[in-house]
């Protein structure tokens, strides 16, 4: 009896956690303050547009919802890039309407020129200048095409389009900036903190060999995980004083911990493949009283000075255990010095040129996509416009608005599928509103209060991921599909004929970016492989960029592209297959990376004559001899350039000691990727 009383008492109490569980994956934290936030920007936006008198106040509304971020810093970078990407659009829809207007076909050939233009720089740009870019494009048609039977409003209509997107952006920036909207550098820096505590630990496991640790495909999830905060960075800058440097600290922070997690990898596979001295190891077993500063060469040279005089000779495996430990403290004390510059605006000194950072372009994925806008327009264009009906301008710029935005997207097709739920969903709920609900609403406080529960909807939507892009379309449009304006009209068949033409324009628009040429995880896999082998064999030819921070961002990017492909392809394969290629790849990647280093260690060997002659015919060996032929002579070359460093002085004594350890790892990599050279077809000029 007891026990049974017991077990009627945990019950309850189950199914209450079980309930605040889905509670909170359903209203997820902070949904209802971000909700009340953008109601007050619409609700703000309304009454100036009202007051205002202005053509098309539904507009207004348009511009908080595609504006609604839960973050301050998000709102206010967005809203700026949709100021310029309008004026932008404008000016460009002025120009073609000017020389045009009088000729369909040109016009709209113009328009399908601009967007495809736009859709390509959209494509190779990342976050909110990405919005802006397909923004100016899709305004050209929200102001050339909708007009394309009255050119001569075209400036009218740009100014009442300028002028409500001004309205709705001060509306957002307004609330943002009074209601305590959380800031983006906050959550920044606690995730840069937590993920510096997680490398920092990782680091010191790496280290220490006597310690199991991360396996080098887990140090590339950490990694990926660093990198993936390079999208807040950008966002920063509207909310911080000294905003610029302060952002440059935080991309130092992130390049210096994805640094140190490469080390950590070589240290790894240097554990497993070769016997370190103990004098060695005991030195770098711990870095608990590592040497102060950023400069891989000082700490080199003091983790020299502190070996004890009776230590054995240095090997080829402990001068790369030496430099791998010198450039992971270095990259730690980097990344500390990167987020004291974030938190304090501290100068970053030396450091400063980590700050500049590359992504991988992918240009072929931007051709592809502006291809489509440009094929998927004209053919839209087409019907449309073939058909002569009244509003089938209008359902083309809703069609073209669409295309841009959903284009650009990672997942298109999943965009696609959220315009086919949302716009079904927001000219149901408009018809609902209209001839059900505001009949009844007389003042602009019960039109807030009906908004009220509009927006907590859509808000709800937009905040959970699974549905964000079915509740963004929702949103932002329903005041579209309902036609709100200064004298709403309640006439039936006009919302009908509207919403039917915008209803098709969903339908041709989703068709297009679900089934014509969406892009595939494992296309983009290959692009990105792709552009991996092409940097290396650019090494082989010695045709590469030199060893910098843009070399380094661009890498990690890619990494964390190819990690997350992986990742996609092995829960649609269920396989192991698509981890091997990235493991892979990110060994190959290694090897171009190692290659720059080494590079730039014999053009500074290079500087001292004790060790000029040897650092040139190493130069020349690496950049004309065979391939499998080097992977043999890198060991003879290594153990020469090693017997010349205790002859050698101070600073020439580290070049000599960076040199062979660069030597050692290049030879590691490539007897590792041998297989990998000759399957894919690396370097074949060089075989």
């Amino acid at each position: 009896m007891p026990g049974r009383a017991f077990f009627l008492m945990q019950a309850p109490l189950a199914m209450m956690s079980r309930l605040r569980v889905a509670a909170g994956s359903i209203f997820p934290p902070g949904w209802w303050s971000f909700t009340l936030r953008i109601w007050a920007a619409l609700v703000l936006a309304l009454l100036v547009a009202f007051w205002a008198q202005i053509d098309s106040p539904a507009s207004a509304a348009v511009t908080v919802m595609l504006l609604a971020q839960p973050l301050r810093g998000q709102a206010l970078s967005k809203a700026f890039y949709r100021v310029v990407g309008t004026l932008v659009g404008g000016v460009v829809a002025l120009c073609l309407v000017s020389m045009f207007g009088q000729e369909r076909q040109l016009l709209l050939g113009g328009c399908a020129v601009w967007m495809a233009i736009c859709a390509y720089a959209g494509t190779l740009r990342r976050g909110f200048r990405a919005y802006g870019a397909v923004l100016s494009g899709y305004v050209v048609a929200l102001i050339a095409i909708s007009h394309i039977d009255a050119p001569q409003n075209a400036f009218d209509v740009t100014v009442a389009r300028v002028s409500t997107v001004m309205i709705g952006v001060a509306a957002i920036a307004t609330v943002a900036l009074l209601s305590g909207t959380p800031h983006v550098w906050q959550r920044l820096v606690r995730s840069l903190q937590k993920t510096a505590a997680e490398v920092r630990h990782e680091t010191r496991l790496a280290l220490d060999d006597t310690v199991p640790t991360l396996s080098p495909l887990e140090t590339i999830a950490l990694s990926s995980t660093v990198f993936a905060l390079t999208h807040q960075v950008h966002d920063t800058r509207t909310e911080l004083t000294r905003s610029r440097l302060r952002a440059k600290g935080a991309q130092v922070c992130l390049i210096g911990m994805v640094t140190a997690l490469s080390c950590c990898r070589s240290l790894l596979a240097l554990m497993r493949q070769a016997t370190i001295a103990p004098a060695v190891l005991a030195l770098t077993r711990f870095d608990i009283h590592a040497p102060s500063g950023t400069d891989r060469e000082t700490i080199l040279a003091d983790l020299l000075g502190r070996l004890p005089p009776e230590a054995p000779r240095l090997t080829l495996a402990d001068a790369w255990r030496l430099e791998r430990t010198a450039s992971l403290i270095a990259s730690r004390h980097i990344s500390r010095k990167g987020l004291n510059t974030l938190l304090k605006a501290a100068p970053l000194g030396q450091v400063k040129t980590m700050s500049r950072f590359a992504f991988h372009p992918d240009r072929i994925a931007a051709l592809v996509n502006a291809i489509r806008v440009l094929l998927c327009f004209s053919a839209a264009a087409a019907l449309f416009i073939g058909s002569g009906l009244p509003n089938a301008a209008t359902a083309l710029s809703q069609c073209a608005m669409l295309l841009c935005l959903g284009i650009t997207q990672p997942n298109s097709a999943a965009f696609g599928r959220g315009i086919l739920i949302g716009t079904p969903l927001g000219i149901l709920t408009a018809g609902l509103t209209s001839f059900f609900i505001l009949p009844h609403v007389n003042t602009m406080m019960g039109m807030a209060i009906v908004m009220l529960f509009q927006v907590m909807f859509s808000c709800l939507l937009i905040i959970n991921p699974a549905t964000a892009a079915a509740g963004s379309h929702y949103g932002a449009f329903f005041f579209v599909f309902l036609g709100l304006n200064n004298h709403h009209d309640y006439n039936l068949l006009a919302f009908v004929d509207r919403n039917t033409f915008y209803l098709c324009a969903a339908g041709i628009t989703a068709f297009f970016l679900i089934l014509f040429l969406p892009p595939r995880p494992r296309r983009t896999r290959f692009r990105i492989t792709l552009s991996i082998a092409r940097e290396l064999e650019r090494q082989f030819a010695a045709r590469s960029p030199s060893f910098t921070p843009a070399l380094l961002s661009r890498k990690y990017d890619r990494l964390h592209q190819l990690y997350m492909l992986s990742q996609t392809i092995s829960q649609e394969k269920k396989g192991k297959a698509a981890w091997r290629v990235c493991q892979r790849f990110i060994s190959l990647a290694d090897l171009t990376t190692a290659l720059a280093r080494l590079e730039l260690d014999l053009k500074t060997a290079r500087q001292y004559t004790e060790l000029a002659p040897l650092a040139d015919t190493m130069q020349r060996s690496l950049t004309r001899m065979k391939l499998f032929s080097l992977a043999d002579h890198l060991p003879l070359m290594a153990e020469k350039m090693l017997s010349r460093a205790p002859a050698s002085s101070g600073p020439a004594h580290v070049a000599a000691v960076l040199c062979a350890a660069g030597l050692e790892e290049v030879r590691f990599l490539l007897q590792q990727n041998g297989s990998a050279l000759r399957h894919y077809g690396i370097g074949r000029r060089r075989w």
